[in-house]
């Protein structure tokens, strides 16, 4: 999820927001109006955890240009990160950059800088650390409360006509409104369904941040190495330290020949 899983877990909310709104103004089925609020709102909590998990690192990719590395991590990004710090602190890395805690998301990271991009990938990363940190607890709670919501709107499309009629909605309106819920009960259904897939990931990216801890504890030593060989090069921007520091082999083939020097 974290590391190597190119996969996107998509948790679609504006067929539902769309369609909560038809059955407000044309069907006006209270009953039914409330499980399908509750419902778009438990799907914008989970595309919110999808967006603060995936979308962020996809971000933190981008400003490194890890398009470039084979199998890029997280790791990749943070390092970049705790290296520009060192680069732009005349190559001494700067330890209240990067704290180590015993809870989730076990780091701190604290490296804003005034360059632009580098300012950008330490949000990225502040943000994703923040999100993964609730994101086991959150994604239990919407699953609870979004099949409680799936059982009662299962049996909505069956009952839409009689429940329409019983809320005074006018004749014409009716085979609206039915539609409408019916739309609304399958498009509710097909989000619920994926967020166990949310849940696996959010497992996933859990173990896999611990690795991440692991590695930068093991590695913290070398920052001021890699912080003087970046401050040497004149290198402040992670996608030129990332270019600079990197080792070859962790560039895909094409991307290491265009790294080496070209011959004069």
């Amino acid at each position: 999820f974290f590391f190597n899983d190119t996969a996107t877990t998509e948790i679609y909310t504006e067929q539902i927001v769309g369609s909560v709104r038809c059955v407000q103004e044309t069907g006006l089925i209270p009953e039914y109006m409330e499980v399908f609020s509750k419902g778009e709102e438990l799907l914008k909590n989970a595309e919110d955890l999808r967006a603060g998990l995936m979308d962020t690192r996809e971000k933190a990719f981008e400003l490194i240009e890890a398009q470039r590395l084979i199998d890029p991590t997280v790791y990749d990004a943070i390092k970049a990160l705790l290296v520009t710090a060192a680069a732009t602190n005349e190559g001494k890395f700067p330890t209240s950059s990067l704290e180590f805690q015993e809870e989730t998301p076990f780091l701190v990271i604290n490296c804003g800088e005034k360059a632009h991009e580098t300012y950008d990938l330490n949000e990225q990363i502040k943000t994703w650390l923040a999100t993964i940190s609730t994101a086991p607890q959150k994604i239990e709670e919407i699953i609870t409360q979004a099949q409680e919501l799936s059982e009662k709107a299962k049996e909505f499309p069956g009952k839409a006509s009689d429940a329409a009629k019983n809320a005074n909605v006018s004749t014409f309106k009716i085979p609206i409104a039915a539609s409408n819920t019916a739309v609304n009960a399958q498009t509710l259904a097909k989000g619920i369904a994926k967020l166990p897939v949310l849940k696996d990931a959010i497992k996933s990216g859990i173990e896999n941040l611990k690795i991440t801890v692991q590695k930068l504890k093991e590695d913290r030593s070398k920052f001021d190495e890699w912080g003087k060989q970046a401050y040497d090069k004149k290198l402040r921007l992670p996608k030129e330290i990332v270019t600079e520091i990197w080792p070859k082999d962790r560039f895909k083939p094409q991307e290491e020949k265009q790294n080496q020097p070209k011959a004069k």
